[in-house]
């Protein structure tokens, strides 16, 4: 990827905004990144990179802790191995990106598209995520524990073996995921959709699951809310 002069003149303007460095400090590899999409391994800390095009772009192994990405586009974006904890990236479009054990924990992502992304073993640990579109993506062995996901949509996505306790899921849609071996004990499920769900060996313990709707959702050997168990032909409601 390159970007234009002028979009460059543009990133680099916001960048000093946003960083406390003087412009004879600004890292040189960073101004090379943004001329060549490559931002692998690069210390981004604390820049704004706000409402800019990364379309394509690789992240792998950078670290952006406390960067502002909000409103930006990363279709098909590489954040293998990244560092997004405590980001900004709210409003962010990441239509099949990659965040392979990337950390977005205490990230700020809601009202963002995360459509047929990969987030498998991504850390989203205490994230702030309501109102953001996961339909679609695999989010098999991610942490998400204490996160905020409400209003969420997590239709047909992957997420198995989450580890999602005391997660805010209030309102999110989970229509025709797989959610076997989830660990969701102690959510908040308030009016979420369950249809047609794979329950199979999840852990629901202590779940809240006021006016949330379980039609046609799968059971094997489920923990129920109360601490019972499915067994292989029952159901928890």
């Amino acid at each position: 990827m390159k970007l234009s002069g002028v979009m460059t003149i543009i990133i680099f303007i916001s960048i000093l905004s946003g960083c406390a460095a003087p412009p004879d400090k600004v890292d040189p590899a960073v101004m090379e990144a943004l001329e060549t999409g490559d931002f692998r391994y690069l210390n981004l800390q604390g820049l704004n990179f706000a409402d800019t095009n990364f379309d394509g772009t690789n992240w792998t192994n950078a670290n952006a802790t406390g960067s502002d990405l909000s409103g930006s586009d990363f279709a098909l974006a590489d954040f293998t191995n990244a560092d997004l904890s405590e980001t900004n990236m709210d409003e962010g479009f990441f239509l099949g990106s990659n965040f392979y054990y990337a950390n977005l924990a205490y990230s700020r992502i809601s009202y963002s598209n995360f459509f047929f992304s990969s987030l498998t073993y991504a850390n989203l640990s205490n994230a702030v995520a309501f109102e953001s579109d996961f339909e679609s993506a695999n989010l098999g062995n991610a942490e998400m524990k204490g996160g905020n996901f409400r209003d969420s949509n997590f239709k047909d996505s992957n997420l198995h073996l989450i580890k999602a306790s005391d997660a805010d899921f209030g309102g999110a849609v989970f229509d025709g995921s797989n959610m076997t071996y989830a660990d969701l004990n102690f959510t908040d499920l308030t009016g979420a959709s369950f249809q047609g769900v794979f329950l199979q060996f999840a852990d629901l313990t202590g779940a809240i699951v006021d006016g949330a709707d379980f039609s046609g959702a799968q059971w094997y050997y489920t923990v129920c809310p109360n601490g019972t168990n499915s067994g292989e032909v029952g159901s928890c409601f």
